[in-house]
């Protein structure tokens, strides 16, 4: 019984159906808080919680994104539908939770996907990254008409008429990092699309920032609109800027749109190579090379090295062999001759007398302590050099 009370509160709290109309290639948003299901409440707080997704189905369309905000508590819808969806409705089914109460609501919104007329093809589009809002900061239509004037009134004057916010995201769901300081916001990728060619201004803008294309993020860089964007709120990286030719979005419309009906005989699809197919590469070639070349070189080192080796032996044992001068030893005519046994029979007397035989040198003899006779050494033999000379 108590389900099946359950199952009947449920109906009773489903609510009809909702129609709302969207344009293809132009954002839509559509907000989900407690006054779409009838709730009364009295503050703001977390105890509603909201789950989307397509009828009949467990999530959403592709192009469709959900998300809830904390800071304003409440859910968004956005999304932009493309060019094949048009004329066709999408239902999509929003339940609802009372966390406090357990009561459960639904409703279910269908999406007219129309296109404008006359029908508009925004070729030419404006890709940004805005560094110091949240993505829930775009569905304000003000914020958004301000980033708009800037292009309208500054840098893109022929777009007045016809210029749109056709994307918006969360920069972090697209592959950017979360700031560490949680209180810093995560930044939102925006684009702005027409169908008027870009004016001289955004193509020179587009040469300056450029460069920067390498990197990943340069939010310390300014560039000569920056006072534009800083004093209506907005702080660009410019490494993310990009403005998309129209012949580059002409293509990629036209590739979905045959992809989509099963028209791709003019695009060229690529098939996978065979087995058969592959090239098959001989390494018996590099393998010789890489033996014969080094075996080269080694021979011709080992060659030039013997060469050297063999002139240098070649130059040694031509080399003449250095002269010795000899010296010849001769006695002087004019000097005595003394034997070593007549000095022993010489008497002191004569030690002392004979100046031929005492040496006058300081050091030609040497005192023994205790004796009172001196040692006598005997000189050194004259020689004779060769050149007939007598030194003593």
């Amino acid at each position: 019984m108590l389900k099946i009370f359950l199952f009947l509160a449920f109906l009773v709290h489903s609510h009809a159906l909702n129609v709302e109309d969207v344009f293809v290639s132009e954002l839509f948003q559509w907000k989900i808080d407690p006054n779409t299901f009838n709730w009364t409440f009295e503050t703001l707080t977390e105890q509603f919680s909201y789950r989307c997704s397509k009828k009949g189905h467990a999530d959403l369309p592709r192009w469709l994104n959900y998300m809830y905000s904390k800071e304003h508590h409440c859910g968004f819808l956005f999304g932009t539908p493309p060019a094949e969806l048009a004329g066709q409705t999408v239902p999509i089914e929003i339940i609802a939770l009372d966390e406090l109460t357990y009561d459960t609501r639904k409703l279910t919104v269908n999406l007219m996907i129309t296109e404008r007329n006359p029908p508009r093809s925004y070729s030419s589009v404006i890709a940004m990254k805005i560094d110091n809002l949240n993505w829930i900061h775009i569905m304000d239509p003000g914020r958004v008409e301000t980033l708009k004037n800037i292009f309208r009134r500054e840098l893109w004057p022929e777009s007045m008429a016809d210029l749109e916010l056709v994307f918006m995201d969360s920069a972090v769901k697209l592959g950017a990092r979360r700031p560490i300081n949680p209180q810093e916001r995560e930044g939102v990728v925006v684009h702005l699309g027409s169908t008027v060619p870009f004016s001289q201004r955004l193509l020179e803008l587009q040469e300056e920032v450029k460069p920067l294309y390498k990197m990943q993020s340069c939010s310390f860089k300014r560039t000569s609109v920056e006072t534009l964007f800083e004093s209506s709120g907005f702080k660009l990286d410019w490494c993310s800027f990009r403005i998309i030719e129209a012949e580059k979005t002409a293509k990629k419309q036209q590739f979905k749109h045959d992809r989509h009906n099963g028209n791709m005989s003019h695009t060229k699809i690529w098939e996978p190579l065979s087995k058969d197919d592959l090239p098959v590469r001989n390494y018996s070639d590099e393998l010789a090379i890489s033996i014969a070349v080094p075996g080269v070189i080694l021979t011709l080192l080992i060659a030039l090295l013997t060469v050297v080796l063999c002139f240098e032996h070649e130059s040694l044992g031509e080399k003449p062999a250095p002269t010795v001068q000899m010296v010849h030893y001769s006695t002087l005519n004019n000097q005595p001759t003394t034997t070593l046994k007549s000095l022993r029979e010489i008497t002191p007397t004569h030690f002392v007398d004979d100046a031929s035989i005492r040496s006058t040198s300081p050091s030609g003899s040497m005192f023994i302590d205790n004796s009172p006779l001196p040692v006598m050494r005997p000189l050194p033999p004259p020689y004779k050099s060769r050149n007939g000379g007598v030194h003593i």
